[in-house]
């Protein structure tokens, strides 16, 4: 697992790197921020605390390792700087870790935490989210997600913030036993853009219903939204969650729902729900022209 997380955050930082070298005097995509209305009004990351703090300790190695011997890695990794707004909601069968970053409406970050306190997000050329100073000092940017167009005319889950996991998860030869789950950013989107009236990040299974790995987010013009999962046999809450509650445990789903309006989850007929291999033909379309 250990070496998978290694990959995994060189390989999305390699990626990046494929735009850091330009002819001289030319403005690097990587540095070259694509002016526009800043719409998102929070990043949710979302994991079981055991695969959080492994990515924490992977990204801050990493991160390190890119200070100490001046590497090209052209953004650093979120994760390395995500304990300092970490939340833990503790369950009976693996605890539930949260980091949330907060936007105003002109992309500044609203966290006080170091060192999120006074950065302002961007959006690049390449499309890649990152965190910035407000002079773009010295300071390496912080990469966290991509913008993904995802299925050409589709609207119905995109566009939408992804990470390099989504684009893995999506993939034909993904296995749908993976520890980080089969709820990713398409299913995310498609619940947000539908208005309904929370968001499940459940992966259901015969195994044992879970939460896995999602980074999600929300614009400001779709208001609180309860974000809500199964982690075992015990519903959570784990954002935005309605009445003024706080996010821990849902100790009876029925009287929940009840109580706030809402129906009840319905386990969906296949995860995830949105793969490529349902879109073949847009795909092949897109790439013929």
């Amino acid at each position: 697992m250990k070496k998978i997380l290694i990959h995994h955050i060189a390989l999305v930082l390699m990626c990046a790197n494929a735009a850091y070298a330009t002819p001289s005097g030319e403005r690097r995509p990587s540095r070259d921020w694509i002016e526009k209305k800043w719409e998102l009004r929070y990043v949710l990351f979302i994991d079981s605390k055991k695969y959080m703090d492994m990515y924490i300790k992977e990204s801050t190695k990493y991160n390190e390792n890119d200070r100490k011997t001046g590497g090209d890695d052209v953004y650093h990794d979120i994760y390395e700087f995500l304990p300092g707004i970490q939340k833990i909601i503790p369950t009976k069968k693996s605890d539930i870790a949260t980091a949330i970053i907060f936007f105003d409406q002109k992309g500044n970050v609203q966290n006080q935490e170091a060192p999120f306190k006074g950065l302002v997000v961007k959006i690049s050329s390449i499309l890649s989210f990152v965190l910035i100073t407000q002079a773009e000092t010295e300071f390496k940017p912080i990469s966290f997600a991509e913008w993904n167009q995802g299925i050409p005319g589709d609207v119905s889950f995109s566009p939408a913030l992804c990470t390099f996991t989504d684009i893995l998860r999506y993939q034909d030869d993904w296995n749908k036993s993976n520890r980080r789950g089969n709820v990713g950013c398409r299913e995310w989107t498609a619940q947000l853009y539908q208005k309904e009236p929370y968001i499940d990040v459940t992966t259901y299974s015969k195994k044992g219903n879970f939460i896995g790995e999602v980074v999600g987010w929300a614009r400001f013009e779709d208001g609180p939204t309860p974000i809500i999962g199964m982690q075992g046999k015990q519903w959570l809450c784990l954002h935005e969650c309605p009445g003024g509650e706080q996010p821990g445990v849902i100790p009876d789903m029925q009287a929940w729902t009840r109580k706030h309006g809402f129906p009840m989850p319905v386990r969906p007929s296949k995860q995830p729900r949105y793969p490529n291999k349902d879109y073949e033909d847009d795909l092949n379309e897109f790439w013929l022209d």
